[in-house]
């Protein structure tokens, strides 16, 4: 590369740097952003839909392994796998205990949604 396509592509960088998000000045909004929105849409619906299809996979599961097809070790890591996936926040909050207050205030908003 020569000189003046160096110079131009630092020009650039700089711009997309300093043309950059927003910094907050308090730290954090009372309200959501939108990527926090959509996660907590996500989050929402995944725990909504939490019960019903994880008695259903592990039914399917059960049946496939009791008739050989899958095995029993694969059976209890898919349920470990849903229920710790689907919904058990309790299970989740025991495996990080020092999750931090910002968060947990985060996951309550997005479980009253």
């Amino acid at each position: 590369m020569n000189f003046i396509t160096k110079k131009f592509f630092n020009a650039l960088y700089a711009i997309l740097i300093v043309s950059g998000y927003p910094i907050s000045s308090n730290g954090s909004d009372a309200t959501m952003d939108s990527t926090t929105e959509v996660i907590c849409n996500i989050i929402g619906y995944v725990w909504g839909i939490g019960g019903p299809l994880m008695t259903v996979v592990i039914i399917g599961a059960s049946l496939l392994a009791i008739f050989g097809r899958m095995p029993w070790p694969a059976l209890f890591a898919l349920g470990m796998f849903c229920g710790v996936f689907f919904g058990a926040k309790t299970i989740i909050m025991k495996v990080i205990p020092n999750i931090s207050t910002e968060a947990q205030d985060t996951l309550k908003k997005c479980a009253n949604k």
